[in-house]
């Protein structure tokens, strides 16, 4: 298997383009040496001759350790090089005629495929360099590829080359970070110190950091600036939970020094959620709001009907099945006003959920959205959130997006002003949940619109028209090569299928192109126009209560 494998790659691959690509990836002096040239440059322009090649020592030292190793496992296991014994079988590739390439049994594993594999983890692992990490990513593969490509080892040699220098590089980067070895970088995210009992507050820096900055003023802790509250609670098929739910934020804010109002959306509940919220919300008074939504609209549409009734300053959402903590708002409002943030996140670090159906998979979708948005935080799922109310009503939820709220929030704030912050999860104890493993899909879907939204809201030409001009070059220039072999070489393209490429390729250009400028225009029209609502109310807003009237204030 390991040989049909080594001369497909070798003899179907076959290609002039390819024969000099992996040549020159194969060549320590023409690519490795100015490669490692070009890392250092950037990594001392970055962060200063001191830092920068602080860092590029413990990469090196990395490289230097997986290269003795593979010296060591070669003399080990004295495998041989396919060069070796079926050098009559392969291409020769810069050389004249194929011929052996030593006595010595040195293919087990590849120190090529090793060295790059090492280098790729720990810049991956110990610096925010997101650049780097995929050029080396690449580099990795295509030197693997190259010693396949060109007969110096077998697949699994490769591969196995691969391995030890990922563990090599994780190892290096766990002992730098470890021992404190690794100098301060410039990293998108950076541990700031919280003001309450939980240190856990992660904020977002994009610059190297040689001394913290200084702080901007803030109160003493414990004392809130003056500001109302509102707190929003959507509902769905929570029949036994509503009365300890209000029970519960009543007894976390029965002595919250400033003014705050419940609001608490029906989403077309079915069980008789509403009649209760109507028995219940009677024997507190005018401060608790409910909002009864025609059907069930979604969670998100129901936290938007929230939000857009609260009148408050400062607005909390939590969920309403009681594994969320009220008892926790005071002090995420606390971090949100005194700390001068726009957003401040729940983040249940010790999950009372089903590890397999939740804790994992949601472990999985938080690496996955902080990588693509840019918006690292632990917990994304965490429905207990404080907002500026200033900025969350500039953002209008739609569909199933309440889970990407922070990432949405970061297309009006600075991502620096969205913090998190270590908060209680309790187990539910009635209902069902209404989440499971099919959700993972619908995440993957709508964190497509979340890029695009992102980052190209208000240029979406950009994104359809880099898609055409990609698409477009690629097509050119295949169907220029097949007419220059049609000119000067006489050659028969009609059947070819690399010309209904090339005219494909074309015709997707100018489809991406036109989508584009009729994007641009959908986009200024979009801005122009008033906002639609995503949800119907059976029930006005809180009644068009006055502003002054229906908030609760505790007495002294």
């Amino acid at each position: 298997m390991d040989e049909r494998l080594l001369l497909w790659i070798n003899q179907d691959w076959a290609h002039p383009l390819l024969d000099g690509l992996f040549w020159w990836v194969s060549q320590r002096p023409w690519f490795s040496f100015p490669l490692a040239a070009l890392l250092l440059a950037d990594s001392v322009r970055r962060c200063g001759w001191r830092t920068g090649g602080r860092t590029f020592l413990l990469l090196a030292v990395t490289v230097a350790a997986g290269d003795a190793l593979g010296n060591l496992l070669k003399d080990w296991f004295a495998e041989p090089r396919p060069c070796l014994i079926l050098h009559e079988q392969l291409r020769s590739v810069g050389r004249s005629a194929p011929g052996p390439c030593g006595a010595e049994l040195s293919g087990m594993p590849s120190n090529h495929a090793l060295n790059f594999a090492a280098a790729a983890t720990f810049v991956a692992l110990a610096t925010p360099w997101r650049g780097w990490r995929i050029g080396l990513l690449i580099g990795a593969v295509l030197v693997g590829l190259s010693r396949v490509y060109l007969g110096k080892h077998y697949p699994s040699q490769v591969f196995a080359g691969a391995l030890i220098g990922a563990f090599v590089g994780w190892l290096a980067a766990w002992l730098a970070t470890r021992c404190r070895a690794m100098p301060a970088l410039p990293s998108p995210i950076v541990a700031t110190p919280s003001t309450s009992s939980h240190p856990a507050t992660i904020a977002m820096n994009p610059d190297c950091i040689a001394a913290p900055p200084s702080p901007a003023p803030t109160a003493p802790a414990g004392v809130l600036p003056p500001h109302r509250l509102s707190v929003v609670v959507p509902l769905y098929n929570e029949r036994d939970n509503v009365a300890p739910l209000l029970a519960g934020i009543h007894d976390a804010l029965a002595h919250y020094p400033c003014p705050w109002e419940l609001i608490v959306v029906d989403d077309g509940s079915s069980d008789g959620t509403d009649e209760r919220l109507s028995s219940e919300t009677g024997h507190y008074g005018p401060h608790v709001h409910v909002l009864g939504l025609q059907r069930n609209f979604g969670q998100t549409a129901a936290m938007q009907a929230g939000i857009d009734a609260a009148r408050g300053d400062v607005i909390a959402t939590l969920d309403g099945d009681l594994q969320n903590d009220p008892a926790d708002l005071p002090r995420l409002v606390e971090r949100l006003l005194n700390g001068h943030l726009d957003l401040v996140v729940g983040w249940r670090q010790n999950r009372q959920d089903n590890v397999w159906l939740r804790t994992i998979p949601s472990h999985l979708a938080n690496r996955l959205i902080g990588k693509i948005t840019g918006v690292r935080l632990h917990d994304y799922g965490c429905s207990l959130k404080v907002y500026r109310a200033s900025v969350i009503k500039e953002v209008r939820l739609y569909g199933e997006m309440h889970r990407f709220i922070p990432a949405w929030m970061s297309v009006r704030t600075k991502p620096c002003r969205i913090q998190e912050e270590v908060v209680h999860h309790r187990p539910r104890l009635h209902g069902e949940s209404k989440y499971g493993l099919s959700r993972t899909f619908r995440v993957l879907v709508d964190l497509l619109s979340v890029y695009f939204f992102q980052r190209f809201l208000t240029r979406p030409g950009h994104f359809f028209g880099r898609i055409g001009l990609v698409s477009g070059t690629l097509g050119a220039v295949i169907l220029l090569y097949l007419f220059a072999q049609k000119l000067f070489l006489a050659a028969n393209i009609g059947a070819r299928p690399l010309l209904l490429i090339g005219v494909l390729l074309v015709l997707m250009a100018i489809q991406f192109l036109t989508t584009g400028v009729l994007s641009e225009l959908i986009t200024r029209t979009y801005f122009a126009s008033g906002g639609n609502r995503p949800y119907a109310i059976r029930s006005g807003p809180a009644d068009d209560l006055a502003t002054s009237a229906g908030w609760y204030q505790a007495h002294e």
